[in-house]
């Protein structure tokens, strides 16, 4: 994922959570495991449409979650990330604790989100992997399609993808299962009007 990409999912996975202000950009950008300057650059393009406020004295706020969300899919590209396509056996001894961390992402994400809500049946999987990964040994298949993990992902999935990298995974996948898993996670999280949203006050 790119660095922008980076910072909307920090952004969105914390307002999802209800915090939507943050102190500095600095703070934001610690979270996202990026650059400030790139931070900077990535506020820029949500602060043009609306998306965010930013603050004189330095602080930012998210204003509209659902635009939020939107650029993020927008952008989302799978095809860019994808490190190989595998099967559901081949991609098992990858998913040791041994071997390093991984994270399912994807309807599988989606569904341990929702509590074990099953949406919808599902034949494509997603697995984050970091890009260090040895997968000269996956045999070929089209049941799971392996992504890169992010450095920051790595230290703080806990075996899933995030709520804001679900969503998007889900818009940029094809399928009407992917979109019924998508629709449940909105359903869930996003409230219909945007003042209806839970703010942290800061």
């Amino acid at each position: 994922m790119k660095g922008n990409e980076l910072v909307w999912r920090s952004l969105a996975d914390r307002a999802l959570q209800g915090q939507r202000t943050w102190r500095n950009v600095t703070e934001l950008a610690y979270d996202a495991g990026v650059p400030s300057t790139t931070a900077y650059l990535a506020l820029e393009r949500l602060e043009s449409n609306g998306t965010v406020d930013r603050y004189s004295r330095g602080g930012l706020a998210v204003v509209s979650v659902d635009k939020l969300l939107t650029m993020l899919c927008a952008w989302r590209n799978l095809g860019r990330d994808t490190l190989a396509w595998t099967t559901r056996e081949g991609i098992d001894p990858l998913l040791q604790s041994d071997k390093g961390p991984y994270a399912l992402g994807g309807p599988d994400a989606a569904s341990t989100i929702l509590n074990g809500r099953a949406v919808a049946d599902f034949s494509e999987h997603i697995v984050y992997l970091p890009a260090s990964a040895n997968l000269a040994d996956l045999p070929p298949g089209n049941d799971v399609r392996v992504l890169t993990m992010d450095k920051r992902a790595a230290r703080t999935w806990n075996g899933y993808s995030s709520l804001a990298q679900t969503y998007a995974d889900l818009f940029a996948t094809p399928g009407w299962q992917a979109s019924e898993f998508r629709e449940a996670l909105r359903d869930r999280f996003v409230r219909e009007r945007e003042w209806d949203q839970e703010g942290d006050g800061r």
